[in-house]
């Protein structure tokens, strides 16, 4: 089990690195997310939104890099069953509440990407092999660096959005409806961009379109 409270994320009182530390360069998966205490839930804040955590002791300081990718599950409702076709939810509308205000605003805002997953039925099949995706993810890879990028398109920083982000005018225009009647945060919106334009990398496109901020805009939470 994943430690408790602030060692989860900065170690024991001798300064060790923490679970959160440990995953630089990794993944940090957390599994029935909203079941975490809410002092480790915020604790994720800062190593989310700034990439390393900085632990102060009475006579020291010390700060550990966390550049992870950060993927959490969770289900719908407590009882699992709010979007199951064939099962009964078995919860309050009250409990539903309660249950997804465990994870505050501050918190879901650093989450780049949501998906809604449904059941795999026995005669599903994959859209593309492996080897296909492998493909797709090296060119795109190869495009930010044909780019002059010295980071990956989730990395990028507010002055680089602007630089290597470029949105067509559908794109603008899409993205400025969504930001009005949305009421997008400013973290929203580079997240959205940021988003957009791997998706347009995938797509091999030099200029983010219309069509790529439809689809970032569809991973957001509802």
């Amino acid at each position: 089990m994943v430690k408790l409270y602030l060692e989860t994320y900065r170690g024991s009182s001798g300064a060790r690195p923490g679970e959160v530390a440990m995953a630089h360069k990794g993944i940090l998966f957390f599994d029935e997310f909203p079941h975490f205490a809410k002092s480790v839930l915020e604790a994720l804040r800062e190593p989310l939104q700034d990439h390393k955590v900085l632990i102060s002791r009475v006579h020291s300081k010390v700060e550990y890099e966390t550049t992870f990718l950060f993927v959490a599950a969770q289900n719908p409702c407590p009882c699992g069953n709010l979007l199951d076709s064939q099962k009964e939810c078995r919860c309050t509308e009250l409990e539903i509440k309660r249950y997804k205000n465990r994870l505050s605003e501050p918190l879901l805002d650093r989450i780049d990407l949501y998906v809604q997953m449904a059941p795999m039925r026995a005669d599903d099949s994959a859209t593309y092999t492996s080897q296909q995706m492998h493909e797709m993810v090296l060119q795109a890879f190869l495009m930010q660096k044909r780019r002059g990028q010295q980071r990956l398109n989730g990395k990028l920083e507010e002055e680089e959005i602007e630089t290597f982000c470029h949105l067509d005018d559908e794109a603008k225009r899409v993205l400025y409806q969504a930001r009005e009647k949305l009421a997008l945060s400013h973290r929203s919106i580079a997240n959205i961009k940021k988003v957009a334009r791997t998706i347009a990398d995938l797509d091999q496109k030099e200029s983010i379109e219309k069509k790529h901020i439809l689809e970032a805009l569809s991973y957001r939470r509802r």
